[in-house]
C-alpha cells in the first residue's frame, strides 16, 4: 500500500512537471507565443533569433519526426520567420531552433 501511494505521489508530480513551459534563462525575457498545429499544442520563447519550443499538448507515444515537422509549422506561423535548415533540434516535448527572417 505505501508504494502504491509513492507511485500515485510520484505520477501526479511527473504530470505536474510534464506540463511545465518555462524558458531557459537565455530566453527568461523573451516574447511568449502559442499555437497549435493539427491537434499539436506549442508554447515558443523566442529571443532574438532563438527559439524554444515546448510541446504542452498530451500525446501518447508521439513520433519525433512528426513532433518536429509541426513545432518547425508553429514557429514559422508564430514568429513570421523561416527555421534555419538544420538548426531544430531536440526532443518531443522540448526543441530548440535558430530563425532565419532574412
Amino acid at each position: 500500500m505505501k508504494h502504491r501511494t509513492y507511485s500515485l505521489i510520484f505520477l501526479a508530480l511527473a504530470a505536474t512537471l510534464a506540463a511545465c513551459a518555462s524558458p531557459s534563462p537565455q530566453l527568461m525575457r523573451g516574447q511568449k507565443l502559442e499555437a497549435e498545429v493539427a491537434g499539436s499544442r506549442f508554447t515558443i520563447w523566442r529571443k532574438g533569433e532563438m527559439v524554444e519550443i515546448y510541446r504542452t499538448s498530451p500525446e501518447m507515444l508521439p513520433r519525433l519526426s512528426e513532433v518536429m515537422a509541426k513545432a518547425e509549422i508553429a514557429v514559422t506561423r508564430v514568429t513570421g520567420c523561416a527555421v534555419t535548415s538544420g538548426s531544430l533540434a531536440g526532443d518531443a516535448a522540448l526543441m530548440t531552433a535558430t530563425l532565419d527572417c532574412g
